[in-house]
């Protein structure tokens, strides 16, 4: 595990909401890895040092709610935490620009973002090739987020992701508990390394 998101939904740019302070103060001081604050809201601008003191350790912004995605970059970091930007299926990797120049990582959403369940979009691995190259040498992370399974996680990282979210296809699945769905996750991934 290289970090712990949580999702946080504003009911706006998303149909659903998840998680407020409370919820995320509580998984800030429980983690033992960074925590990955992914933000489904519109005017991110306005969250930004309230997650900064909650104790997230990166802030993830959807390039659809921003007009000013330079200027939240330099926002976040001067309140501590690194930026990262997320894509939702339809835009294009070409719309981060040289924006590739002031994030950590880019999440590239493989459904439609708000609901967990939905099936992974298959063009989603051009999509990740694609940015692989514009990334280049950069220290920039590709991660990818929903509708991942274990042989979807394995074909992600084949195409140059560096981290693939675990959730409803991998960590929940029927019958098995959430110990044996990470341990087996886990094993996916570490095929997928070799």
């Amino acid at each position: 595990m290289d970090w712990f998101q949580i999702d946080v939904m504003d009911g706006s740019f998303v149909p659903n909401f998840a998680f407020g302070a409370d919820a995320i103060r509580a998984v800030c001081q429980a983690a033992k890895h960074p925590v990955y604050a992914h933000v489904m809201a519109l005017n991110p601008q306005n969250h930004v040092e309230a997650f900064a003191q909650l104790g997230c350790n990166t802030f993830c912004f959807h390039l659809e709610t921003t007009h000013n995605p330079f200027r939240l970059c330099q926002q976040i970091r001067a309140a501590g935490m690194k930026p990262a930007v997320a894509l939702n299926p339809a835009t294009g990797v070409e719309a981060l620009g040289n924006l590739l120049d002031y994030v950590d990582a880019v999440t590239l959403m493989s459904v439609e973002p708000g609901f967990s369940g939905q099936s992974f979009l298959p063009f989603m691995y051009d999509k990740i090739a694609s940015l692989r190259r514009m990334i280049g040498e950069r220290p920039v992370l590709i991660e990818v987020d929903g509708g991942v399974d274990n042989e979807i996680a394995r074909r992600c990282l084949s195409c140059g992701c560096d981290v693939v979210v675990g959730g409803y296809f991998t960590l929940f699945q029927k019958g098995k508990s959430i110990p044996a769905c990470y341990q087996s996750f886990n094993e996916a991934i570490k095929e997928a390394a070799i």
